[in-house]
């Protein structure tokens, strides 16, 4: 009877040691799936965010929430005492819908802007109320409430808006390619209220976000290439076409610089120069390509800044020293690093990730304070799906 016992217990003992050796597999795997997924932002989720007035700190937030895409402000210290904005978006992997109230503001997009954040997609914004003034690239417009104005976030803009409501759709310049012969004449263009064609864009649009919640990332997808067909309906083709071949070839060389320039940020030899070597092109044409954005080596600065904030903020690269990072994004000094981060930024690096630690900046946050830091993450991933 003992010995039975005995054998019983000894099972017993297996069987919980057994299921503890399981219980530390889980945990184990489950916290290297908490490491893969740190500072990661999810394919599809959605983001809720306000600003209440008298909250000069949320404010500031808003402003750096909103950096990537553009240089944000209110009129003066009263207006920015009193500015309120109520936010909900949703992100479809590279795809962001966005509905929104907001106190008068003012928008600036400029080239360092631009060059810094790596975003390059298209926006479509409908004014509920309000409207704003704009100037794409000397295109200057009024758009009233009702109206649709499209913008094309690889080129400068300036925009100013009374208190308004909006609609804001940002897709990727890949899902227009197909369907319009003149992206590039897409910037800064009206559709205005009284258009036909506006009233099936705009009820497209309101569905889409209407429904949002209930579509899956396909259906998501499936909707962004109805709205590309209809933003073709109005945009059409150019009556120019040697107009369009010229801007299409100025366009192709524009993506294959960048790509090459993305891949090789890491490389201090990275100008002018190794690019025309590298790529067989002539310097003519590298400096005219990029001379709206400032100038080559203007751009590959802004790039490499703009790579070494995602890295500082991305909660993934915690453990990693600054001057690795600066390393790894091709700065050769880290003070030379330290100053131009600094210029661009308003922090030191190092005071830059201080400040988020003590924010305790969740991974993924869909609401609260910290969701501010989440928007800056995700529309700089806009561009390469939220990866």
């Amino acid at each position: 009877m003992r010995h039975w016992i005995n054998r019983m217990r000894r099972l017993a003992n297996r069987e919980l040691a057994r299921h503890a050796e399981h219980r530390n597999q889980m945990e184990s795997s489950l916290k290297r799936s908490a490491t893969r997924m740190r500072g990661r932002m999810p394919s599809q989720f959605r983001l809720d965010l306000s600003v209440a007035p008298g909250n000069a700190r949320e404010f500031d937030l808003w402003r750096g929430g909103m950096s990537p895409l553009f240089a944000l402000d209110a009129a003066d210290a009263e207006a920015r005492s009193s500015f309120a904005v109520q936010m909900t978006s949703y992100q479809f992997a590279d795809v962001a819908i966005v509905s929104g109230r907001s106190s008068a503001a003012t928008f600036e997009r400029t080239a360092p802007l631009i060059a810094r954040s790596g975003v390059d997609n298209i926006s479509l914004v409908v004014y509920a109320e309000g409207g704003c003034a704009f100037d794409a690239e000397g295109r200057a417009a009024e758009v009233r409430a009702g109206d649709v104005c499209f913008l094309d976030l690889s080129r400068p803009s300036s925009l100013r808006s009374p208190n308004y409501e909006s609609l804001t759709l940002i897709l990727p310049r890949d899902a227009l390619q197909p369907y319009l012969a003149d992206l590039d004449g897409l910037h800064g263009r009206v559709l205005q209220k009284k258009n036909p064609l506006n009233a099936m864009l705009v009820g497209h649009l309101q569905t889409l976000f209407a429904e949002a919640s209930a579509l899956s990332l396909a259906d998501g997808r499936a909707a962004v290439n109805g709205t590309a067909a209809l933003i073709a309906a109005f945009a059409g083709p150019s009556a120019n076409g040697r107009d369009v071949i010229a801007r299409s070839e100025s366009a192709a060389s524009m993506v294959s610089f960048r790509r090459f320039i993305e891949a090789n940020l890491h490389d201090p030899e990275l100008g002018p120069e190794f690019i025309c070597r590298k790529l067989g092109v002539s310097r003519a044409k590298l400096y005219r390509t990029f001379e709206p954005m400032g100038g080559v080596s203007s751009y590959i600065q802004q790039r490499r800044l703009g790579r070494a904030h995602q890295l500082i903020t991305d909660p993934a690269h915690a453990h990693q020293r600054i001057g690795v990072i600066a390393a790894r994004c091709g700065f050769g000094s880290i003070s030379v690093f330290s100053r131009a981060f600094r210029q661009a930024f308003g922090l030191p690096p190092t005071e830059m990730r201080e400040a988020l630690e003590r924010a305790e900046f969740a991974d993924v946050v869909f609401s609260g304070e910290a969701g501010f830091g989440t928007m800056s993450r995700w529309l700089l991933g806009l561009d390469t799906g939220g990866r």
